[in-house]
């Protein structure tokens, strides 16, 4: 039922914004390569148009809501203005750009995955190689342990390929990488195929590569518990001692009046503690996501 409403919606978009979306799809193309590493069975053309409609509805739901309850709240009539201006606008932002960085996102977080599973991937596909047995049925193996997730889920296309395909081990195993979004788990399969092409030791191989991811995630990992401290200063600096002051600050002017920039003081504290710094607070936590290697 989820599928035939999720294609329902991809026809509605492309039908409304279809003939538009191909005159500008060329300054889209660089989220296509993105699509393909993140396992989004989509054309890139649709998916330009999911994200308009998307944006489109956002824009007029966000702005029937404020249309609706401002008036209840029964705020100023400026800082109503200034709330029906800039919160539609802010909505379809977030809802465009959400849709417009998730194909990179969800990319980045398999390549996070299968970059983190790597190191112990590699060491256990040392151990079945070792044994002697064809490297397809390494990949056949590899595919019954999830715990290493997407590195799993390539394995199990490899012997789709071959099994079901009835492609060569060497072909399914390229045709594997070039989708793959880690450039360090696309050398190593492009290496297991070369090295099984021209008849070279596979078991050294993938020793020397196990060693040398190993030893990459080991340094990673210091490196970004260095910098996770310098985020730590920077966030109590800018997100917990510069609110504080300003609110105080804030709360003086309260006593004695004024304006700032058409709005009151009250108006203002309202509009930083409510708006201002939960955003700023929630964009800091998806950077800190974002840069999180899985340690």
């Amino acid at each position: 039922m989820v599928k035939v409403n999720f294609d329902t919606y991809k026809a509605i978009a492309v039908k409304i914004f279809g003939s538009s979306v191909q005159r500008y799809l060329e300054h889209f193309e660089p989220l296509k390569p993105h699509l393909s590493g993140a396992g989004i069975q989509i054309l890139l053309k649709t998916w330009v148009c999911i994200i308009f409609l998307s944006t489109a509805l956002a824009f007029v739901a966000s702005l029937a809501i404020i249309i609706i309850l401002l008036p209840i709240l029964q705020l100023g009539l400026l800082f109503f203005f200034y709330v029906f201006l800039f919160v539609p606008v802010l909505v379809a932002s977030i809802v465009f750009f959400f849709f417009y960085i998730y194909p990179m996102q969800k990319a980045n977080a398999m390549k996070s995955e299968i970059e983190n599973d790597l190191p112990f991937a590699l060491a256990h596909m040392s151990a079945i190689a070792s044994s002697g047995i064809p490297p397809e049925y390494m990949f056949d193996m590899l595919t019954n342990f999830e715990e290493y997730g997407s590195i799993a889920t390539n394995a199990r296309m490899i012997v789709r390929n071959i099994k079901t395909f009835g492609m060569s081990s060497t072909r399914s195993i390229i045709s594997v990488a070039e989708k793959t979004p880690s450039p360090s788990f696309k050398q190593i399969l492009m290496g297991i195929a070369t090295t099984m092409e021209k008849g070279g030791n596979l078991v050294d191989y993938i020793k020397k590569m196990s060693d040398k991811a190993l030893f990459d995630y080991s340094i990673k990992r210091e490196k970004y518990l260095k910098t996770l401290s310098t985020y730590a200063d920077i966030y109590t600096a800018l997100l917990v001692a510069a609110p504080l002051m300003m609110l105080a600050v804030l709360g003086v002017m309260g006593i004695i009046g004024g304006e700032v920039m058409g709005l009151s003081i009250n108006e203002l504290i309202v509009l930083i503690t409510w708006i201002v710094l939960p955003s700023i607070n929630a964009s800091f936590l998806a950077f800190i996501h974002m840069t999180y290697p899985g340690i």
